[in-house]
């Protein structure tokens, strides 16, 4: 291009053209100009640090998620032999089968619960204040944190309420078993009927439903034998110091004549009360003999229970 009108006739720059620069003086850079050959040659960093570290990222937030159990939530940890669980963590409705082997139920808010062999367990319920499983057959062992009152187990026959404790419980196949409670306290019930049976005792479910009473698994075979038969004066007879508890429990199963059995022998274990006379409970209510709980359960050497709290 020819830019011979930038310059006048005598080879002066052209007055219009130095007017114009000075107009648009003000919008020059004062800064130099980049050095392009610089620029061209700088290199990229490497991305590929970047994606690694993201990829933890995201694994370490699915880890987190696939083991973390919520507290209202049962979870199933580990398991041996053949066993059919449906979901790693359990939903309402889910039902839980062994054969061979075991499987572990743990949830943050209640505790743990192992499944032994032959073993048909469903959830229920799994709110923040109940958890309750259904115990079709077989036999579980629950070890629990959670405060009395919140963990049930539904049987066929029976309910067992936990109030914090240890147990295992069995149940056949015609909905009869037996509970044994290692720690604690477990409220065993059945319509109004109910068994409240300590750390250190044992109570049958029969096959009608039927409860038996505690009876202290360190009792003579003579006394169990007893107790299965209601024999009363075989019960009496056998009956140490620390059967005193079951002794007392036996009164709602009596017959007025076996009542009064049952008060002379338990009266040379455990001295009366003023208040609990013979002849008051042969009529016998709950609230005829509730003076004599307190020094029966410190002869039986248990603790006595706690009451949830509210």
């Amino acid at each position: 291009m020819n830019d011979d009108y930038l310059w006048d006739k005598r080879g002066e720059p052209d007055a219009e053209v130095q007017t114009l620069e000075a107009l648009l003086g003000r919008y020059r850079s004062a800064a130099p100009m980049p050095d392009f050959k610089r620029v061209a040659v700088i290199r990229r960093r490497p991305m590929w640090p970047f994606a690694i570290a993201a990829a933890l990222i995201v694994c370490a937030i699915l880890g987190a998620v696939r083991f973390y159990t919520p507290a209202n939530r049962w979870r199933a940890t580990d398991s041996s032999g053949v066993a059919d669980v449906p979901h790693s963590i359990l939903r309402t409705g889910d039902i839980v089968r062994t054969e061979r082997g075991y499987v572990r139920l743990q949830s943050p808010a209640v505790g743990t619960i192992d499944l032994g062999a032959n073993t048909t367990v469903r959830l229920i319920e799994n709110r923040s204040r109940r958890h309750r499983l259904a115990l079709a057959a077989g036999t579980i062992h629950a070890k629990t944190t959670s405060q009395p009152g919140i963990f049930v187990i539904d049987t066929p026959k029976a309910r067992a309420i936990d109030l914090g404790c240890e147990y295992m419980l069995t149940i056949a196949p015609n909905g009869g078993g037996e509970l044994h409670v290692i720690a604690g306290w477990v409220d065993l019930t059945h319509g109004y009927e109910q068994s409240l049976v300590p750390q250190g005792a044992s109570a049958v479910i029969t096959p009608e439903g039927a409860l038996s009473v505690p009876v202290f698994d360190d009792a003579s075979p003579a006394f169990h034998a007893a107790i299965r038969k209601h024999d009363m004066p075989s019960i009496v007879a056998q009956a140490r110091t620390r059967d005193a508890f079951t002794l007392l429990n036996l009164f709602r199963l009596g017959t007025p004549d076996e009542r009064g059995m049952l008060y002379d022998r338990l009266n040379q274990l455990v001295p009366a009360p003023p208040s609990v006379t013979r002849e008051g409970v042969r009529s016998w209510t709950p609230s005829s003999t509730e003076l004599w709980w307190r020094p029966v359960l410190r002869a039986s050497r248990i603790h006595a229970l706690k009451k949830p709290k509210r």
